[in-house]
């Protein structure tokens, strides 16, 4: 009985730590830029948020992006976009710990972006 209980829970732990760590979904919009960090601690990529975004607590100004796709991501350089992705965090040397959107969708906007007061 012991035994059957001790398996069930081991098989339960096993499940727990084998499904992916959540991450939250989210859209942002602003202007997409080429940015660079010392040492190569980005994916040289950033949107420039309008409106400003809290994350974890903080204001951002801009949250630096990821993609598959990279031509589309040089097709939008300098364009107003609207992008969605789960966001997660990176941690650098120089950098320390950054919001970072994993790109699913991007796609240009005509709309002029919210203006902060």
């Amino acid at each position: 009985m012991r035994l059957s209980r001790l398996s069930a829970f081991l098989l339960l732990l096993l499940l727990a730590a084998a499904l992916p760590a959540q991450t939250d979904k989210l859209t942002v919009m602003g202007k997409l830029s080429r940015v660079m960090a010392i040492g190569a601690e980005t994916s040289g990529w950033a949107i420039e948020l309008n409106p400003v975004l809290t994350v974890g607590g903080k204001q951002v100004s801009s949250i630096e992006v990821r993609a598959s796709n990279t031509k589309k991501l040089e097709a939008l350089d300098g364009k107003t976009v609207r992008a969605v992705g789960k966001l997660s965090h990176a941690l650098g040397v120089e950098t320390g710990e950054r919001p970072v959107l994993t790109i699913s969708s991007i796609k240009e906007v005509k709309e002029k972006p919210v203006k902060d007061n």
